[in-house]
């Protein structure tokens, strides 16, 4: 009987990019399902385990969810991925066109121009780039949630913040997580705030009316779903 230790697979998982990376998991398992669903938004929803008591209500949260700039940034994002991966297959098609005697003359010299136009464009090539530059209090937003994922002591977030910027970013979070909760579940929930004078020792300066604790985030798609 073998003692050997048992392999582990290294190979690397795919990487998100920006606009992705900056959505919650939860949205960013919606954006994944939505070209699983044939675009069908609803269902992409319940793919990605929300629920709502009618399929009206599932609708609706659907077109609150999807019309948020940072979903839509994302959408666009995993578009012109999933567009660039498609090349192969259409050189592909293209070629067998251009090289089967069998098919229109028409039709060949058209596959010809398209493969020429491709390699020796006329005119200048336009490249679009989807980009999301995080600003300051975004980057600050996901630092504090990472902390925060991870157990760090409140030391550790004064460190990070200073005793003076703590409060501030503490009540970015708690905006942050009320605007979250009103797109999907389409209430609005109050949230009140003070400004914190610099020159007074860090105190807690936001509250919001029976906020929820943290919920761990939801993991992303099992493999089956993505392959």
């Amino acid at each position: 009987m073998s003692n050997l230790p048992a392999r582990h697979n290294h190979e690397p998982q795919p990487e998100l990019g920006p606009a992705m990376r900056s959505l919650y998991p939860r949205w960013r398992k919606a954006v994944l399902a939505l070209f699983l669903t044939d675009g069908n938004r609803a269902k992409a929803l319940q793919v990605a385990g929300y629920n709502a008591s009618s399929s009206k209500s599932l609708a609706n949260m659907a077109s609150r969810l999807f019309s948020d700039e940072r979903i839509r940034l994302a959408i666009r994002e995993e578009c012109a991925k999933r567009i660039d991966t498609t090349e192969p297959e259409l050189i592909s098609t293209t070629l067998s066109i251009m090289r089967n005697s069998g098919e229109k003359a028409a039709d060949r010299l058209r596959a010809v121009d398209m493969m020429w136009q491709r390699a020796n464009p006329v005119m200048t090539k336009h490249k679009i780039e989807v980009e999301h530059d995080m600003s300051t209090d975004e980057r600050d937003i996901a630092h504090y949630r990472a902390l925060q994922k991870l157990g760090a002591p409140q030391q550790a977030f004064l460190d990070r913040f200073g005793p003076n910027g703590l409060p501030r970013v503490e009540a970015m979070v708690i905006a942050e997580e009320a605007k979250r909760q009103e797109i999907e579940a389409g209430v609005t929930i109050e949230a009140t705030f003070e400004e914190v004078d610099e020159e007074q020792p860090a105190a807690a300066v936001a509250q919001a009316p029976d906020e929820p604790e943290p919920q761990p985030a939801d993991e992303m798609f099992d493999a089956e779903l993505l392959s």
